[in-house]
């Protein structure tokens, strides 16, 4: 009596370079885009990409320094009588004053839009 032993071919673990990870990566970090969607459209495991996210998080942010100094830019006044738009806001720790050209009228209406519910 013989008997006949069925094997399954052996797995090898793929490797992938770091051009490939990183263009995968890319790929997930746009709007809209599932990883899971990317993993299975590229025969690859969704744990695994999103691990090659968090190491990307990781290496990016190892990258930049801890402090970046700013300047903080002299307050600019429009002098006055020159048809600007001035807007005043009180605040407990002192008020808050938006000046604005006249000219760029449009800008000042879309930031009070989006400040503003």
């Amino acid at each position: 009596m013989s008997t006949l032993s069925v094997t399954q071919p052996l797995q090898r673990r793929r490797r992938h370079t770091p051009a490939f990870k990183a263009r995968i990566v890319s790929t997930c970090q746009q709007p809209g885009v599932s990883v899971s969607r990317i993993a299975l459209d590229h025969g690859l495991n969704a744990n695994m990409v999103r691990g090659w996210i968090r190491e990307s998080r990781r290496t990016d942010s190892s990258n930049l320094p801890a402090f970046v100094p700013l300047r903080p830019a002299a307050p600019q006044t429009l002098p006055p009588g020159s048809g600007g738009i001035r807007i005043e806001i009180p605040r407990a720790a002192g008020p808050v004053v938006v000046e604005w050209s006249a000219d760029l009228a449009h800008q000042c209406i879309a930031l009070l839009r989006d400040l503003l519910p």
